[in-house]
């Protein structure tokens, strides 16, 4: 499914062979996903209150998996303790929060949850993932493999890949290697042959991903450093997510926060690499996608909706709208992209 040159593919790809569960009602998606993953808390960030759950697994323990909430949601688990996680958005966007820092996740960063420390996150409406698990003890003898000794410390992997870099394509590789040997349906595959396939996707995940013992092929017990956010752009961020849909502009917030935009401009270009007016607006594309997919095609129209959302220019709408999701508002509205 993957070429040798890095792609992304469509979620309606992903483990396509496999029964998808669907289900509106985020308690009933909550307690799936807790049986799959482990137990968490499932806000749906919509007006509706409700999911459009889509998702297809190999199962428990080491394995790929697509999970699709349909509209925005809020996320908060414990600590992993048992299993690795990496997860990779198909299209959108979603965070990471945990002990200060946040990961902002998108189709060339994966997010890498810690196993150890509570977190949150938060999935962008559009944004189906590609997750990849592994049991503790498997990652873990893996690197043991890989960097010829036991290891002495906990293995901590750093809470973000970069899939752009060849590393970042190698792991990739091996996972749809891995899952085209899983979504065939017959497929006349040794447990050997799948071990395999296994194996390799472990070593790339941990050649990948930077971790407490990727400096060398021998232990050294510096922790991984991670840039942690300052509490004007957790504010901020925040802000984003409960007011996008209102009209305010990036002086009201800064407004907000007791800030100018001087200071808010400096502080997310330092932490976040972006600005405050390209923030807002890809809030707002979320938000109008959020309102897309619930709209009725026969009574609203891209343009009402891109109205509402702060958008004057609908061509410029498109373009951008497009360009962050994959495809464009029209799609949404006649309900070809869900």
């Amino acid at each position: 499914m993957l070429s040798q040159q890095h792609a992304i593919p469509s979620a309606i790809r992903v483990l396509d062979a496999l029964p998808t569960l669907q289900t509106p009602d985020p308690i009933e998606a909550q307690e799936r996903i807790s049986q799959l993953f482990c137990p968490h808390t499932l806000r749906p960030l919509s007006s509706r209150g409700t999911v459009k759950l889509n998702l297809r697994s190999t199962g428990t323990g080491f394995g790929v998996h697509l999970l699709d909430y349909g509209t925005a949601v809020r996320i908060s688990p414990g600590a992993l303790e048992t299993f690795f996680m990496v997860q990779v958005p198909l299209a959108g966007s979603a965070q990471l929060h945990s002990s200060g820092s946040v990961v902002e996740s998108t189709p060339t960063v994966a997010s890498i949850p810690p196993i150890d420390d509570d977190f949150s996150m938060t999935w962008q409406a559009g944004t189906p993932q590609l997750i990849v698990t592994a049991p503790r003890e498997l990652l873990n003898n893996a690197a043991s493999a890989l960097y010829g000794a036991k290891l002495e410390a906990p293995l901590k992997l750093a809470k973000s890949m970069n899939i752009d870099t060849p590393e970042g394509q190698s792991f990739m590789r091996a996972v749809f290697e891995y899952h085209d040997v899983v979504n065939t349906q017959g497929a006349a595959q040794t447990p050997y042959a799948r071990r395999l396939h296994e194996e390799l996707v472990l070593a790339r995940w941990l050649m990948a991903a930077k971790s407490n013992f990727s400096a060398a092929l021998a232990q050294w017990e510096a922790p991984v450093e991670e840039t942690r956010s300052s509490p004007l752009v957790m504010a901020f961020t925040d802000l984003l997510e409960i007011h996008s849909e209102e009209d305010l502009s990036v002086g009201d917030l800064a407004e907000a926060l007791g800030v100018s935009i001087r200071t808010l401009q400096v502080a997310l270009a330092k932490e976040l690499g972006s600005t405050p007016s390209q923030m807002l607006r890809e809030a707002r594309l979320v938000h109008a996608h959020a309102l897309l997919t619930d709209a009725d095609p026969r009574t609203d129209s891209v343009t009402s909706i891109a109205e509402r959302c702060g958008f004057g220019h609908l061509g410029r709408f498109a373009q951008s709208y497009r360009r962050h999701f994959g495809f464009p508002p029209s799609q949404t509205l006649r309900g070809s992209s869900r």
